[in-house]
């Protein structure tokens, strides 16, 4: 009885430091930021940015209409530090980690409607990859200081 009073006790001790451990004194937290960094192929810096306007503005602000993004926001790299660095980074804002988890899911038939038809919503993948390559992708939690 003493043993199962204490693995009782030690369970419960357990529990309650779960969510002391999430809450920190110096800041709460905010939304997801999902940061991808681009590098542009070289002579390809008109192309990219028309796709841009094209296909992912539009769809971007399709899925904030509908709620799937909070934001999205471009950034433009303005001191390289070395010749495959990034150009230009890509950052999604979406309410939370879990909301990152189930966006591909739920933006595909947005995107698939942007582009008419799943084969050329992968042919526009195709194509945008000639374009750019993937240097990082980097997740960030927003927070604001107490």
């Amino acid at each position: 009885m003493r043993k199962v009073l204490w693995v009782t006790l030690f369970v419960a001790t357990l529990l309650a430091a779960l969510p002391a451990r999430a809450q920190n004194p110096n800041y709460d937290v905010g939304p997801v930021w999902r940061v991808t960094y681009y590098h542009i192929i070289p002579g390809q810096g008109e192309a990219f940015w028309k796709d841009f306007r094209e296909n992912l503005k539009p769809i971007y602000e399709s899925l904030k209409k509908e709620g799937l993004i909070s934001d999205y926001k471009v950034w433009v790299n303005v001191t390289t530090d070395h010749p495959g660095d990034w150009d230009v980074a890509l950052g999604l804002l979406v309410a939370n980690y879990a909301a990152i988890d189930q966006l591909d899911a739920k933006a595909a038939t947005s995107v698939a409607k942007h582009y008419g038809s799943r084969d050329a919503m992968i042919e526009a993948g195709r194509k945008r990859n000639a374009l750019r390559e993937v240097v990082a992708s980097k997740l960030a939690r927003e927070v604001m200081p107490k």
